[in-house]
């Protein structure tokens, strides 16, 4: 996809056969995680088949979760994702080392125009190190959560949170530096 610029997803080649595909993809491996009964060993065999062998193993993802292209996405060491994550991942997702994301977050990369549904806009979401995401928290597309900060649950995050920052409530607002 590229980056920031708008398609139709109804004529865009690209959409049509990379993304169809790597979507049907992620979402039949959810379908099955999300489908196995906690500590099956199975669960691992198929979260390594979903990000295709790299999730590093200290990190950590319950289920269930949703997420439409795990190609997309770039997982780091000593990563906790509790349950009910949904990743609309097109725009592309970097999660860094040491992040803990809490039950029911939301990262969203994709947009779309107003007047016509079809027509789309992907942005990365980038999660920097040691940051913490807040239960049901929602981060939108382009947005940059900066190292060490926090998003409080239930935040909607619209714009970039700086490194050790906390925000909160919707839109996020800084409510205090952390020292």
């Amino acid at each position: 996809m590229r980056q920031g610029e708008w398609i139709n997803r109804l004529t865009d080649e690209d959409y049509q056969t990379t993304a169809a595909e790597e979507m049907a993809r992620s979402r039949k491996l959810c379908f099955q995680l999300n489908q196995t009964q906690p500590g099956d060993p199975k669960a691992a065999q198929l979260l390594n088949q979903l990000f295709e062998g790299r999730l590093p193993q200290s990190s950590v993802i319950l289920t269930p979760l949703q997420i439409d292209r795990a190609k997309t996405m770039t997982i780091g060491k000593n990563v906790f994702i509790n349950h009910g994550l949904t990743c609309m991942s097109s725009g592309g997702i970097t999660i860094e080392d040491g992040v803990m994301i809490g039950p029911e977050a939301a990262l969203i990369t994709a947009n779309h125009d107003f007047k016509n549904l079809d027509i789309l806009q992907f942005k990365p979401i980038h999660i920097k190190k040691g940051a913490w995401i807040g239960a049901r928290s929602i981060i939108l597309p382009g947005i940059t959560v900066g190292e060490g900060a926090v998003v409080a649950s239930g935040a909607v995050v619209t714009r970039d949170v700086p490194d050790k920052t906390v925000v909160g409530g919707s839109p996020a607002r800084k409510i205090k530096t952390i020292d």
